[in-house]
């Protein structure tokens, strides 16, 4: 099968709210999502607005791609020289908005684990780079090629221009799966007063 951007869609602002929405789906059993918003019962909406303010920003400081208008799967790329979220790309992304509906207790457990990542993807990705963050799939397309079609186009992208690709995870069944793309395991950690075990992954240019 050939991997190209023309079988991909570009994500706009307008369909930012549809693509939360997705978002908030597939990541609601996941780790870290527990750990911020640990109380099910508000999980989804909070995570709706968390995903809404992460997608505006990669539609702002990077690159935004679905598999088609439907939104079967989404994929988020931050420029590395735009991965460090200041006070004033925050702002922009909508971070006002993000704390007023998650909540201060939230927020200060979100900033603890950004600050705690962040700090690593410093230090290990001192190369120019695609951040992937994230990428996530509708349960009812899983399994079905769809990570690939948003996967390939981007890679085969940065083996011409040269570019590393740069992934955290904090799942070891997903780091199996990475491995298989090309990417190395660049460091392994824990997150700070929880179990989670947090993954930094690079796929360099062929």
């Amino acid at each position: 099968m050939e991997y190209t951007f023309d079988k991909l869609f570009r994500l706009r602002k307008n369909h930012l709210n549809s693509a939360a929405e997705l978002f908030s789906e597939v990541f609601f059993e996941d780790v870290l999502a527990k750990q911020m918003f640990p109380e099910e019962k508000t999980r989804k909406q909070k995570l709706y607005h968390y995903f809404k303010f992460r997608i505006k920003y990669g539609l702002l400081y990077g690159e935004v791609y679905a598999t088609s208008s439907h939104l079967e799967g989404l994929a988020v790329w931050v420029y590395s020289e735009n991965v460090e979220m200041t006070n004033w790309r925050n702002t922009r992304a909508g971070g006002i908005n993000l704390f007023r509906n998650v909540g201060r207790d939230a927020v200060i457990r979100m900033s603890k684990i950004g600050d705690f990542t962040f700090t690593l993807h410093k230090k290990y990705a001192t190369f120019p780079h695609l951040y992937l963050a994230p990428i996530g799939v509708d349960s009812k397309y899983q399994c079905k090629g769809y990570a690939s079609k948003l996967l390939r186009p981007m890679f085969n992208r940065l083996d011409q221009e040269k570019l590393h690709c740069f992934l955290e995870t904090q799942s070891g069944n997903n780091v199996d799966i990475y491995l298989h793309y090309g990417f190395e395991v660049l460091n392994k950690a824990t997150i700070p007063d929880t179990e989670i075990e947090h993954w930094l992954m690079e796929r360099p240019p062929e």
